[in-house]
């Protein structure tokens, strides 16, 4: 099996995720509620946010689901507002998330580009957000490809977004491995036959929780060289 390329979702698996995303819940959930802690918290529970000890739940759609779906979940309590509104508030609050990689990114990637490496980003994010993500730890130079559920290709766990990565950079399916913190993102990789997908336990999720789709799994994406090259 040869790898020449690499797709890498983005929270939870390059940065951090809790201490990240429970910022940006707080600072919507605030906006949205007008402070109305009942109905804060009504709205936290609707996307499986626990407001109170800023843990997400199992199954949380800010875990899992794209933007997209989330601002539509919160539409759905909210009769005055439409989904642009809580879309231009979700927006917003993005420029306030703190940024915390797992690892030296810049090492990491510019290693993996020394190695010819094809790399690539697929969340269900907003594609800004990542590219804003990256350009603020000096990688975004580093990929190929950066999409996010608002791309067009599709959101993950779909293939969508895994094929155009493919198409893009020029590779086959069996060139390429998924790496994710998560259900959805190593879903994707089974659903778009890549040829391995590679499991960090640097997100909300357990090891038991992405065995069943993951062909390895591993702490953090710093491990990945000394895996794949030895």
């Amino acid at each position: 099996m040869t790898i020449k390329g690499l797709v890498f979702d983005k929270d939870g698996t390059l940065f951090q995720y809790g201490d990240t995303w429970a910022v940006w819940c707080d600072l919507v959930l605030a906006e949205l509620s007008g402070g109305d802690m009942a109905k804060t918290r009504e709205l936290a529970q609707a996307v499986g946010y626990d407001f109170e000890t800023k843990e997400f739940l199992a199954g949380s759609m800010v875990v899992g689901a794209s933007a997209g779906e989330i601002n539509q979940a919160w539409v759905e309590l909210l009769p005055s507002w439409s989904f642009e509104d809580v879309d231009e508030v979700a927006v917003k609050h993005l420029e306030s998330l703190p940024s915390l990689p797992v690892c030296d990114l810049k090492a990491l990637f510019s290693g993996m580009k020394a190695k010819g490496m094809k790399l690539g980003i697929v969340t269900n994010d907003y594609e800004a957000g990542a590219v804003q993500q990256l350009a603020g730890e000096g990688i975004s130079d580093l990929f190929d490809f950066v999409a996010g559920f608002d791309s067009g290709h599709g959101v993950k766990p779909a293939a969508g977004p895994l094929l155009a990565f493919g198409k893009a950079v020029g590779l086959a399916m069996d060139e390429i491995a998924m790496v994710g913190d998560s259900t959805h993102d190593l879903g994707a990789g089974r659903a778009a036959k890549v040829a391995q997908t590679i499991g960090v336990l640097t997100g909300p999720a357990l090891e038991e929780d992405i065995a069943h789709l993951a062909d390895i799994i591993l702490g953090d994406i710093s491990e990945i060289p000394e895996k794949l090259w030895g």
